[in-house]
């Protein structure tokens, strides 16, 4: 008969301590888990706070924008559009923008050719 027969495969013992491993490691996983939006809740709190924070700044401040800022326009009106304000001139459009990488060197080459860069007589 068959069904006295000891079949093989998993023990009762082996059972018990395979699921006390599983059982641990859920435990252990959802104690990380509310660890995780603990911080991630804390993070977006702050966030909040800096976002509420910066636009109250932002509110006080007498200038706004940098196109009505007088410091601004007498920089183009004496340095990079001489007499006017235009805002997109080639010279404004070359030194305001950024460049990254490899293009670096040859600018500043550039730069130092067309007597815009430390080769100006001082005023």
């Amino acid at each position: 008969m068959n069904i006295f027969r000891e079949s093989e495969g998993i023990t009762r013992r082996q059972f018990f301590k395979g699921s006390g491993i599983l059982l641990a490691s859920v435990i252990v996983t959802g104690i990380f888990a509310k660890m995780g939006f603990k911080i991630s809740a804390a993070s977006d709190e702050y966030i909040n706070q800096r976002i509420a924070g910066m636009y109250s700044l932002d509110e006080r401040m007498a200038l706004r924008k940098s196109h009505q800022n007088p410091e601004i326009i007498r920089i183009y009106q004496d340095f990079l559009s001489p007499g006017e304000v235009k805002p997109m001139t080639e010279k404004s459009e070359r030194l305001l923008h950024t460049r990254y990488g490899q293009d670096i060197p040859a600018f500043m080459e550039e730069l130092k050719h067309t007597g815009t860069l430390g080769s100006q007589p001082a005023a």
